[in-house]
């Protein structure tokens, strides 16, 4: 890749990057970071928890869990760290 050889001629390490940035750096690493700019940059992005993007996922397994009589709603929410009055709320609307 084109940028591989800006890290070689900057010889780029961590403390060169801004904040928040060096944060993702950190964690995937420089061709990571490389590949996600790449695809990327120039862009606004939010990066929402991830326990709303598995929202439906978690969603759609409780309800699966909940079919079984040996679990209860507080057992299942327990599970993925919810409430069992979010829960509800959730899968009831109630």
């Amino acid at each position: 890749m084109i940028k591989s050889a800006v890290k070689r001629a900057v010889d780029l390490n961590v403390e060169m990057i801004p904040a928040p940035y060096d944060e993702i750096y950190k964690v995937i690493g420089y061709e990571g970071f490389e590949v996600l700019f790449a695809y990327l940059g120039s862009q606004s992005l939010y990066i929402p928890s991830l326990r709303n993007v598995l929202s439906d996922a978690i969603k759609t397994q409780a309800a699966k869990e909940l079919e079984c009589p040996s679990q209860s709603l507080e057992q299942v929410a327990k599970k993925y760290g919810y409430s069992g009055r979010y829960l509800r709320k959730v899968m009831y609307g109630k």
